[in-house]
C-alpha cells in the first residue's frame, strides 16, 4: 500500500502490549471512502501529537503515512505503520466541526449501510468486512448504564 492519506476517525482506548508497551488502533477512511484500520500505533507517539492533553485531539485530522498490509490479519481493512518509530509520519490537517460538521460528513457518509442482513453477510468470508457506517433505518431502545464513570451505550435490534 505504501504511502497513503487517511483521515483518522477512531481511536481506541489504550491497551498494554508485552511487545510494545502501550497500544491504540486507530480506523480512518482513506480518500477512495474505504476503510482502514492501522494497528499498532503506540500511545506514546500519539502523547507526542496532543495538543490539548487528549486522545480525542488526535481525531478528524488527515495524515500520511506508509502502511503495509498486516500478513497475520484476514481482515482486509487491516494494516500496520510501515515504520513503528513513525519518522514518515505527516499530520496533514484536522477537519474541524464547522457548518454542522460538514466537511466530515462529506468524507465519512460517502458509504453507509442500511440493511444489517447485508453488511452481516459481507462480514463472512469471502470479504470479511469489518468496519463499516451503518446507519439504523430505526432505534428500538437505547439505555446507558454507568460504571466507575465510565459509561456503555447499547442499541437494541429488535427481529
Amino acid at each position: 500500500m505504501a504511502r497513503t492519506k487517511v483521515l483518522i476517525t477512531v481511536v481506541t482506548y489504550p491497551l498494554p502490549s508485552r511487545s510494545y508497551d502501550e497500544l491504540v488502533c486507530t480506523a480512518g477512511i482513506l480518500e477512495s471512502g474505504e476503510w482502514i484500520r492501522i494497528y499498532p500505533v503506540p500511545l506514546s507517539f500519539l502523547k507526542g501529537q496532543r495538543k490539548d492533553g487528549k486522545l480525542e485531539s488526535f481525531k478528524y485530522n488527515w495524515i500520511e503515512l506508509d502502511l503495509v498490509k498486516r500478513s497475520d490479519d484476514f481482515r482486509p481493512e487491516s494494516h500496520s505503520p510501515q515504520n513503528y518509530d513513525f519518522r514518515d509520519f505527516k499530520q496533514i490537517t484536522k477537519i474541524e466541526t464547522t457548518g454542522n460538521w460538514r466537511e466530515r460528513k462529506n468524507q465519512c457518509l460517502n458509504n453507509v449501510y442500511t440493511n444489517l442482513t447485508n453488511l452481516i453477510e459481507l462480514s463472512k468470508s469471502p470479504s470479511n468486512v469489518s468496519l463499516a457506517s451503518f446507519k439504523p433505518n430505526k432505534i428500538l431502545g437505547f439505555d446507558i448504564e454507568t460504571e466507575n464513570e465510565s459509561y456503555f451505550i447499547y442499541f437494541s435490534r429488535r427481529e
